[in-house]
């Protein structure tokens, strides 16, 4: 029988680099970063965090450029936690600019990576902003490492595929196009807390994706982590994809 897996993702990640920053904090005295360690030491989860460039915080233009180089030993020392390139910036998201400005806004963020988090964990999976499907630059992602680009959670399931790609998608949750790979998500936490799903039917919907494509790719946005109930719900779908055997990858 084939090993059932999951993925488990925040995007939009920047305000908690920021804070590091500001407050001097290490890394997981901060809330979001605290928080993410206590589910790893609970389940064993491998988190992956996909990143912006530069954000605008309490109406101040900010940038990773800013992160200081002393959460890089925190970083390396917790290979469960992978960093990714999300966007620029959430007001320009990847398929909205050509391959070449692409190239340049992937590569700003991976620089700052770079600087302050050398050796540390890179994705191999990245889920880019708006679910934005940049296939054209698959040689360039191919080159950072990066084997597949995340799809919608949505019922649209891919918005630049063909229509029988769309469709092997949605039935495989995964497919080659353009050199790389395209993996379906299957659900956000902050989705699953609005539906009201506990228990049997919570269990009922990942099973769903378990059997249907042996893996669940589960996401979230780091503006919803503070939230109690999606904190729970973190706990509650971990709990259950980890009773299950699922590794986390």
């Amino acid at each position: 029988m084939e090993e059932l897996r999951f993925h488990f993702s925040v995007d939009d990640v920047f305000d908690a680099f920021i804070d590091v920053a500001d407050r001097r904090l290490e890394l997981f005295e901060q809330p979001f970063f605290g928080f993410l360690q206590a589910l790893h030491a609970e389940f064993g989860v491998v988190v992956h965090l996909y990143v912006f460039h530069r954000k605008a915080v309490h109406g101040r233009r900010r940038s990773l450029e800013e992160v200081p180089e002393t959460v890089g030993a925190a970083l390396r020392r917790s290979r469960w936690l992978h960093l990714g390139p999300h966007a620029l910036d959430y007001d320009t998201p990847p398929y909205a600019q050509t391959p070449d400005q692409q190239v340049r806004a992937l590569d700003a963020i991976y620089a700052e990576l770079d600087r302050f988090a050398p050796d540390a964990s890179r994705s191999p999976w990245v889920r880019l902003h708006c679910f934005s499907e940049t296939y054209e630059i698959a040689s360039y992602l191919g080159d950072r490492g990066v084997s597949a680009i995340l799809t919608t959670d949505k019922p649209a399931v891919a918005y630049r595929l063909p229509d029988a790609l769309r469709r092997q998608l949605q039935e495989e949750g995964e497919v080659a196009v353009g050199g790389i790979r395209a993996i379906r998500s299957h659900f956000r936490l902050e989705t699953l807390v609005a539906a009201g799903l506990t228990g049997a039917r919570l269990a009922e919907t990942l099973d769903a994706a378990l059997s249907a494509h042996g893996r669940a790719v589960v996401m979230t946005h780091e503006c919803e982590v503070p939230r109690p109930e999606v904190r729970e719900m973190a706990r509650a779908v971990l709990r259950h994809l980890t009773s299950r055997g699922a590794i986390s990858v």
